[in-house]
């Protein structure tokens, strides 16, 4: 209750738009997550401290395409409750119908304040085909309550590879509607090479099932 208005729970408190943050599901707690309709994932709390998801983008159902499939595995260290966390965790995955093409992230990250308002610095080493990327990604992102329903998210990365720099900004919100959390706003990739603006529109939903 907040000036005696009901707020509902946050239902992706762990998530900004796709990066997570250092808070953990509880032992029993999940969600499902679906992006422009072909990306799906989920997680599941194990322990207080360790979540384990994964993901896919069913390719296959066209033709048998080749189909990007991953697993999240995640620990979560409260620091101090409600204020500080700390995370670490990988996303592992390859391309199913191909060869040699494992991709994923080793990272860690560190989450200063609630589920509700706070912001959260990573650091990442990326790997694809067998290569490790030679320089860290670092993530920067926030997320702010502004109202019993809705959220302002930002998620931004800075990544840099053998003559790329690439600045990815993602701005929008988080509205909730029931139970679940519907996520909105556009991705802006910034990239050396690039000659011309582009914004991308980003739509997900996600809907927590499992004890709370």
């Amino acid at each position: 209750m907040v000036d005696d208005e009901y707020w509902m729970d946050n239902p992706q408190s762990t998530r900004y738009f796709f990066s997570p943050n250092a808070y953990g599901l509880k032992k029993g707690e999940g969600y499902y997550q679906n992006v422009w309709v072909m990306v799906n994932s989920f997680a599941v709390g194990v322990t207080d401290y360790f979540s384990i998801g994964g993901g896919v983008v069913p390719l296959f159902l066209f033709a048998g395409s080749p189909t990007p499939v991953w697993i999240t595995p995640k620990f979560s260290i409260p620091v101090a409750k409600d204020k500080f966390n700390l995370g670490a965790g990988a996303l592992m995955g390859t391309v199913l119908g191909e060869e040699e093409t494992g991709f994923g992230i080793l990272y860690g990250i560190s989450t200063l304040g609630s589920k509700d308002k706070n912001i959260s610095l990573g650091l990442g080493y990326g790997y694809a085909g067998g290569s490790w990327a030679k320089a860290p990604m670092i993530n920067l992102n926030t997320m702010i309550r502004f109202g019993p329903k809705g959220y302002f998210i930002s998620e931004n990365y800075f990544i840099q590879t053998e003559g790329t720099t690439a600045l990815i900004f993602t701005l929008g919100g988080r509205h909730i509607i029931q139970n679940a959390g519907l996520d909105y706003g556009l991705v802006i990739p910034i990239i050396s090479d690039m000659d011309s603006f582009i914004a991308l529109p980003w739509l997900g939903i996600t809907i927590p099932f499992g004890k709370k």
